[in-house]
């Protein structure tokens, strides 16, 4: 049969014989009537088209009408056997390969181990082969799958947009940050690869709790939640109902989009994990999926409200059974990681020091500052009591997430507030934490969940300090230079490398912000002592923390802040050389490369 097609290698041998054995004349002659098409060649070459181009024409057309037969007709499993049959011969055929794999394609399940091997060992057949057929590929070869994911995961985490909203703790339109999530190439890469196949869904859940246990990065727990709504909102039911997270995750989302848990969500969620067994396995899963960021951020908001709750009618924060179970989901999240590494799906608690001490530390602080605002509208002069963060408080710190998350959300809700008593007692606080935990090397991995959230906290803190209303007091008023940049920002950036480049990095934006706009007067004025900040800045850097490529970049931003306090505004801003003369050496390079020196003089 495959002889009398003459199609594929075995009949280039077979024509090649015929051509040895006989002249080509007689040859080409035979294989013309055996063809039928001998007697039609005068009247298609008055055509004027080539004979390769008639060929190739009748090709298209015979391959069309095969396609449409096999994508419509009926076939039982005598017709597909007999199609299969006749059409496998060109799976090796370049230009009629599509017709067996449209066959397959339609008929997944019925592929053979042999069939199956054979196109997973082709790239270019696997790459043209319906999804269905891939599918099966994949299924039979794991290695082969994970080799296919992993560069759209790594895709996923990598995506400098994905970073940026994940890092950020104060979202102001969450509908639109869930879209753009959801809306990724890589979940919707994902999620044709999987389709419907549990098995599949299944192993890329497997390999993102590897991955995570082995990182220890949260955007592997945010794949897992945008994955599993990802099919949810492609009204995937084959995996909606077997994934025992999904009732969870569905609820999470609805109080991601409006940053809040209602009555309803949370008595949902509460049924659920009454749900769920005590050391069930499925823990680990949910632990991921309270990890996510932007979960574990609205949480977060919604553990600050019931504290401020507490503090406002007087009750301590342990007696209160909703603010406590809020925080235990907090800390399930938190400890998402030891979890899923060591198999043990028990539900920890909250640590006592947490909830005992820090959070009525903390309580005491919504309360004072809650009186202070209102004193403040009387007499801005009037002397407050302190609340002290004890050594207690600082130890809960060091050792709970859900302190941390805690504290990092009030001092932003202070921030909006522009409430500089709030935030002059409790960014010190910050600083001493980052100190008893210093030196840190960001190039390690994994980082550990501290400098995660604290990195977040700074990239958030700064972002909001750049909203005009934040930045036009941060400007303006000198207690919030005292307070903001020489007390919290100079001291964290000397220990934490993390917080030094975007320290930088805040420098350049509010100046550009400013000086480009045209903004002039006591606004503008304040950035007469940028020269000043960005020299103390560098000569107290946590060097040593500060990677070879790392130290590049930043001195391109340096460069960046100083040649623009040169140009904008007229030069109105331009740094004075004895303000920053280490700076200048530092940035000096960059200057030599693209052949100028900058002009720095009065």
């Amino acid at each position: 049969m495959e002889e009398q097609r003459l199609l594929g290698a075995r009949a280039g041998e077979k024509i090649r014989d015929m051509m040895i054995k006989q002249k080509p004349g007689p040859a080409i002659r035979q294989l013309q009537e055996r063809s039928g098409i001998g007697a039609i060649y005068p009247l298609l070459d008055h055509s004027g088209k080539s004979r390769y181009e008639v060929h190739l024409s009748c090709m298209r057309a015979l391959k069309s009408k095969l396609l449409q037969k096999l994508e419509t007709s009926q076939m039982d499993s005598a017709k597909f056997d007999a199609a299969l049959e006749a059409m496998l011969p060109y799976i090796e055929v370049e230009g009629l390969q599509e017709l067996p794999l449209t066959l397959l394609g339609r008929f997944p399940d019925r592929m053979t181990k042999d069939i199956i091997q054979k196109i997973g060992a082709s790239e270019e057949l696997f790459k043209i082969a319906p999804q269905e057929v891939q599918r099966r590929v994949w299924l039979s070869n794991s290695s082969k799958f994970r080799d296919d994911v992993i560069p759209i995961v790594q895709a996923y985490k990598t995506d400098p947009e994905v970073i940026r909203m994940a890092k950020e703790m104060s979202i102001e339109h969450p509908t639109k940050v869930i879209s753009q999530r959801r809306n990724h190439p890589s979940i919707k890469k994902l999620l044709e690869f999987v389709g419907g196949d549990t098995n599949l869904y299944n192993h890329i859940n497997s390999y993102l709790r590897s991955l995570f246990i082995h990182s220890n990065e949260a955007v592997y727990c945010t794949l897992r939640f945008d994955l599993l709504m990802a099919m949810h909102e492609a009204n995937l039911g084959s995996i909606t109902k077997v994934d025992p997270c999904h009732e969870l995750v569905w609820n999470l989302d609805a109080c991601n989009r409006t940053l809040s848990m209602d009555e309803r969500r949370v008595d949902n969620i509460r049924k659920f994990f009454d749900k769920v067994a005590r050391d069930d396995p499925v823990h680990g899963d949910i632990a991921m999926i309270l990890n996510d960021p932007f979960t574990s951020n609205m949480i977060t908001s919604r553990l600050l409200v019931l504290l401020n709750e507490a503090a406002q009618s007087g009750r301590p924060p342990h007696s209160d059974g909703t603010l406590t179970w809020t925080a235990t989901m907090l800390n399930l999240g938190a400890h998402a990681r030891r979890i899923v590494q060591n198999q043990k799906f028990r539900i920890p608690k909250v640590e006592a020091n947490v909830v005992d001490k820090f959070m009525t530390t903390l309580s005491n602080c919504i309360l004072d500052d809650t009186l202070s605002m209102l004193k403040q509208d009387i007499d801005e002069n009037v002397q407050y009591e302190e609340v002290e963060f004890t050594e207690d408080n600082l130890v809960a710190l060091d050792d709970s997430e859900v302190a941390r998350k805690i504290l990092s959300h009030y001092i932003l809700d202070r921030l909006s507030h522009l409430d500089i008593h709030a935030l002059n007692r409790t960014l010190p606080v910050v600083v001493s934490s980052l100190k008893r935990n210093s030196p840190y090397d960001y190039q390690s991995i994994p980082m550990d969940s501290l400098h995660v959230t604290y990195e977040s906290f700074f990239h958030s803190f700064l972002g909001m300090l750049l909203r005009q209303a934040q930045l036009t007091r941060f400007l303006m008023a000198r207690k919030w230079h005292t307070f903001v940049m020489h007390d919290f920002l100079m001291p964290a950036a000397a220990l934490d490398s993390s917080v030094y480049e975007q320290a930088i990095g805040f420098l350049l934006e509010a100046f550009r912000l400013v000086a480009s706009s045209g903004r002039a007067g006591s606004i503008g004025d304040a950035f007469l002592n940028l020269g000043k900040w960005l020299e103390t800045l560098y000569t107290n850097r946590p060097t040593s923390l500060i990677s070879k490529e790392k130290n590049e970049q930043l001195r391109e931003t340096c460069a960046k802040l100083v040649s623009d306090a040169a140009i904008l505004s007229g030069g109105r801003y331009k740094m004075k050389p004895e303000d920053i003369p280490s700076v200048l050496a530092y940035v000096q390079p960059v200057w030599d490369r693209q052949d100028k020196q900058m002009d720095t003089s009065l």
